[in-house]
């Protein structure tokens, strides 16, 4: 029964990274059964007899929205800490950061950082996009202070900045 159970979770797992690698969305605004999770794991049920019984039992499926919010989110943390122990080993970073409004009014900032790795050949990751409440340069600042410090990085280490030229990034007074 454990070895079964953790085979379908596996199976759950594969088809979240699946979906994830390929951009495309678990699950849409209309029922559940249309979502492309719930179709992906319906077609591997066409396969596997085990995955099917697991989609017909009424509790214990782990194929809630929050249960694949929460395992997303698992597997996103497990990739940034890949990307935190490579940038690491890097003897210096350089930090891009850029701020936007989304559609529905919400200021971000993406952050990426640049470095480069033992054989000289540069890399840029994307570390997040981050939700603020404004886009003031002290609230900037405090944001890409607590990434560094999420990421066990050094601000000793960053030896370059790049922003978009707006005043609140680059101003001599208040900028970041």
């Amino acid at each position: 029964q454990k070895k079964e159970n953790r085979d379908c979770l596996l199976r759950i797992l594969s088809n979240l990274r699946f979906l994830a690698r390929q951009g495309l969305p678990t699950r849409d605004s209309g029922h559940d059964d249309d979502s492309n999770f719930i179709q992906l794991m319906k077609l591997r049920g066409e396969d596997d007899s085990r995955i099917k019984g697991w989609l017909e039992k009424k509790t214990d499926k782990y194929v809630s929205h929050d249960m694949q919010n929460e395992l997303l989110k698992v597997m996103a943390l497990s990739i940034l800490r890949e990307v935190a122990s490579s940038i690491k080993q890097s003897t210096y970073i350089s930090v891009m950061c850029d701020e936007c409004t989304d559609e529905s009014n919400r200021e971000q900032i993406v952050i990426c950082i640049r470095w480069l790795g033992p054989d000289l050949e540069p890399h840029e990751d994307v570390i997040g996009l981050y939700k603020v409440d404004n886009i003031a340069a002290h609230t900037i600042a405090a944001v890409l202070r607590d990434t560094l410090l999420r990421m066990n990085l050094s601000m000793s280490k960053c030896r370059g900045q790049c922003y978009d030229g707006a005043s609140n990034m680059s101003g001599t007074k208040s900028g970041v």
